[in-house]
């Protein structure tokens, strides 16, 4: 005869088995690993099961609508930083995975965990340009009190592109001196659990270490650089914005930040920086520079204008001509000036 233990058991590795076997169905890796993530994630949070998938009996899969509501709210309040559609797609596999066990019979109601997707907001974080970015760390570096940090969150914020969880995460342990160069490298673990490595000049690696200097700073043990909580940093970017006169509309977000970058560089540079899987995905952060209709192909096709006309502007004419032009274009024409100067300096030695 079978002990109670014996049965639970039983109960536990068939629920188990089941849940693999549904995995299993789908023939992409990719999707497979997405859904077991998902389900076990959701497992370990409820909060009265807590448990790995290994362990789960048929009891521990009653589930209530209300329960479903709560981790939606879970995800949408997780320092992460979900976006609406990585939300749905943590709660799409749960849903799937209730139908096909309703099928096999088990005793559950699987209408329990429909609830209402979230909103497409791939859209939704507004633009932010560089002088804007630069300003509010100017603005933020002016706080009596964490100044320093704030300053150095937001500019190794739209410098590195890191997300607000990875930023949080970082510690002075992630921080090298880059061999190679006059630099330091900031390694990172970012979503998807992808390596990401970025460098970062002297001057704001010189800033960051002004952090150490703060008063309150001592009482911190665990080698992290930030200390500012999720709710902290969103009444930062509340108060800025007013006092900046960003208007509600452009709907300007802590990850709005993380576009700054964008701008620089081809996409497929933009993508390497912003360590993006798939290229489309840049080009969503990219179009914001891309909006201005004045200077589409269609319109530039036909206009047929003389290079000469550069020559009838004195150089302050050209000078602002040059600095009107967007980050990415001034960006390069810098770096090219750089190289004719240091070109003329060599023929000159």
């Amino acid at each position: 005869m079978k002990s109670e233990a014996n049965v639970i058991q039983l109960y536990s590795r068939r629920v188990y088995e089941d849940i693999m076997t549904f995995i299993g169905k789908f023939e992409s890796k990719h999707t497979q690993k997405n859904y077991e993530r998902s389900i076990r994630n959701f497992f370990l949070w409820l909060h009265n099961v807590n448990k790995d998938i290994e362990h789960l009996t048929v009891d521990d899969l009653k589930v209530r609508n209300a329960d479903m509501l709560r981790y939606q709210k879970y995800l949408k309040d997780h320092e992460a930083d979900y976006t609406h559609i990585t939300i749905n797609s943590h709660i799409a596999p749960i849903q799937s995975l209730y139908e096909y066990l309703e099928t096999n019979e088990y005793p559950i109601n699987s209408k329990h965990t429909k609830i209402s997707m979230l909103s497409d907001d791939t859209e939704i974080t507004g633009s932010l340009y560089l002088n804007e970015a630069e300003e509010m760390a100017r603005l933020f570096l002016q706080d009596r009190k964490l100044g320093q940090e704030k300053y150095a969150l937001i500019r190794t914020a739209y410098t590195t592109s890191f997300r607000k969880s990875s930023l949080l995460s970082l510690k002075w342990s992630d921080i090298k001196k880059n061999p190679l160069a006059e630099n330091y490298l900031v390694t990172t673990i970012g979503k998807g659990n992808k390596r990401h490595t970025m460098p970062i000049s002297v001057d704001l690696y010189n800033e960051l270490l002004k952090i150490k200097g703060q008063k309150y700073y001592h009482k911190y043990k665990d080698d992290k650089i930030f200390h500012l909580s999720p709710n902290t940093i969103q009444t930062m970017m509340n108060n800025i914005k007013k006092k900046m006169g960003i208007l509600p509309e452009r709907n300007i977000k802590f990850h709005s930040l993380r576009n700054v970058a964008a701008s620089f560089g081809t996409i497929e540079e933009a993508k390497k920086h912003l360590n993006h899987s798939n290229i489309s995905t840049t080009e969503r952060y990219r179009k914001h520079t891309a909006e201005d209709y004045s200077n589409s192909i269609s319109l530039r096709i036909e206009d047929k204008i003389d290079d000469s006309i550069l020559e009838q502007l004195n150089k302050e004419e050209l000078i602002h001509l040059i600095m009107m032009q967007n980050n990415g274009t001034l960006s390069q024409i810098k770096r090219e000036a750089q190289e004719l100067i240091q070109i003329k300096g060599e023929m000159n030695n």
